[in-house]
């Protein structure tokens, strides 16, 4: 069955349930699926249902859901609760997602919610939320295995039999000094096909990558997916093991990031958070997404201001606005195809700033072969197959030459633009993808209406 059925099919069961006012019903249906479809049904029914279903759950059946929802619906369910049914959900919470939850409500709630917790898990809590959210520290997990070198195989097996509640990855074991600074790792297969009196030190992988807590989480996420990790470990400026970035969280870390650039990109502001789309009120859509369109909007009247500056050369040959639409939008594209391929080039580490000159060179030449393959084609299209007869006084040549050099120009100057701003931007600490599609098509809707209009007049003497 398609996910998206399942998920459907989930949502239905869960109505059907809760339609019924049978808790055991609701209990039934939420513990037959996975969490994370359990919780993606919930979001397609409606705010008064969800929260029906979320304050009818037990706490020990809302534990395993907990991980999978928006923290605004965890706040929710949680807040129609005793102080015991809170702190099982909460203590149920992996450390790293806990602290998640925690920076995401109110202060006052983060203080409500923090004293609930026993004392490992306050200090667990505690010692992660010292790291800005968006870093390597504000991400890890202290829920990780780790040993000393001097122990023989067997003593390891032991040890990590006394661990492994308390472990969320066993698959990778870090091996420390006495210092607790890291000095290896190990897997669970050389564990597993070596022989009991075995020394750890002899079998570990001696050369562990590492970030540092003040890493960014996305530098971070791409270390582990070029590496190809399950796990990679956090140590302070000392390299003392501090914790661990699980893949699951990589993977998530990844989608935000891919979000907000995707988002930023269209000119949306704002953090998004982890509700959904049908969750986000519409005065919040309003807010992220106004803004970007008013600026843009009376940036796009210097367009305007040019058609009247130029309002002579169109009253002589009215043709020219013929074309206009297509010289700008080709612009346009150009450049927005430019910016993406340099952001994603940026995003995955195959071009710095230091490069700057190469890539404006790399995108000059094929700026330069689209701009003449394409004016060629259009001042083709004019002399030979012309959609409307060339104003009286004008040659058909000589205006399918203006037309084609200035698309030419015009897309040459695009891919230029797209190429420069994103590597300027960052550059001056900005995010690239703040200066994407609705800038810089802006931009070069402007720069295209002038080299049109500029050429025209020289070229035919109007």
């Amino acid at each position: 069955m398609a996910t998206e059925q399942r998920q459907d099919q989930i949502s239905d069961e869960i109505t059907a349930a809760l339609e019924s006012g049978s808790v055991q019903e609701i209990i039934a249906v939420s513990e037959k699926g996975h969490p994370a479809d359990v919780a993606t049904g919930l979001e397609l029914l409606d705010d008064e249902r969800r929260d029906l279903i979320l304050t009818s759950l037990p706490a020990d059946t809302l534990s395993h859901l907990i991980e999978f929802l928006p923290a605004s619906d965890v706040e929710q369910a949680l807040d129609q609760r005793t102080e015991d049914d809170q702190r099982q959900v909460l203590e149920a919470l992996p450390d790293d997602e806990l602290a998640d939850f925690i920076q995401e409500v109110s202060r006052t709630e983060a203080a409500t919610f923090s004293n609930l917790l026993s004392a490992d898990k306050k200090a667990a809590l505690d010692k992660l939320l010292e790291y800005p959210e968006n870093t390597a520290g504000g991400r890890m997990t202290t829920a990780f295995a780790k040993l000393r070198k001097n122990l023989t195989i067997g003593q390891a097996i032991q040890q990590l039999e006394n661990q492994k509640e308390s472990t969320e990855v066993l698959s990778r074991i870090y091996i420390v000094d006495a210092k607790n600074r890291i000095v290896g790792k190990l897997r669970l297969r050389d564990l597993t096909f070596n022989p009991p009196e075995c020394l750890i030190k002899d079998v570990m992988i001696t050369e562990p990558i590492t970030v540092t807590a003040d890493t960014d989480q996305e530098e971070a996420a791409q270390m582990m997916q070029k590496y190809d990790f399950v796990a990679l470990p956090v140590v302070n400026k000392k390299d003392h093991l501090l914790g661990v970035i699980t893949h699951d969280d990589a993977m998530d870390i990844l989608e935000e990031e891919t979000t907000e650039d995707i988002e930023k990109a269209s000119g949306i502001g704002g953090e998004r958070g982890d509700v959904a789309y049908l969750q986000i009120p519409v005065l919040t859509h309003f807010k992220r997404r106004f803004l970007w369109v008013l600026g843009l909007a009376f940036t796009a009247l210097t367009s305007g201001w040019i058609l009247h500056s130029y309002e002579k050369e169109l009253s002589s040959a009215f043709i020219l606005t013929l074309y206009l639409p297509m010289i700008v939008a080709a612009g346009g594209n150009t450049g927005a195809q430019s910016a993406t391929m340099i952001i994603r080039a940026m995003a995955l580490g195959e071009l710095s700033t230091g490069q700057f000159f190469r890539a404006i060179w790399k995108e000059m030449r094929v700026g330069m072969l689209i701009g003449l393959v394409l004016g060629t084609c259009i001042a083709a299209q004019i002399h030979f197959f012309p959609i409307e007869q060339v104003d009286k006084g004008l040659s058909s040549l000589a205006f399918a030459g203006v037309v084609g050099f200035s698309l030419t120009i015009q897309i040459l100057s695009s891919t230029i633009i797209g190429a420069a701003l994103p590597l300027l931007a960052t550059t001056a600490r900005l995010d690239p993808a703040v200066v994407a599609s609705p800038a810089i098509t802006t931009l070069v809707d402007i720069t295209g209406m002038i080299i049109y209009f500029a050429i025209a007049s020289a070229l035919l003497a109007i």
